[in-house]
């Protein structure tokens, strides 16, 4: 599992940027869980090393 962090915008607040951690296989279905949960304009980045591991257990999204 990989671990993003994404920065969105959530369709009920088209003025306020949210921003976290998730973990999915891939950008694709990172990507995807985020739309069902309603963000758009999403951006995403993968975090690698050390830093992926300990971002994995404090995740936003699973």
């Amino acid at each position: 599992m990989a671990v993003f962090r994404y920065s969105a915008v959530h369709k009920g607040s088209e003025d306020h940027d949210e921003s976290g951690t998730i973990v999915a296989q891939d950008k694709i279905q990172a990507f995807d869980k985020l739309t069902r949960l309603g963000y758009t304009r999403v951006g995403l980045q993968k975090v690698e090393g050390m830093a992926a591991l300990l971002q994995r257990m404090t995740a936003d999204i699973r």
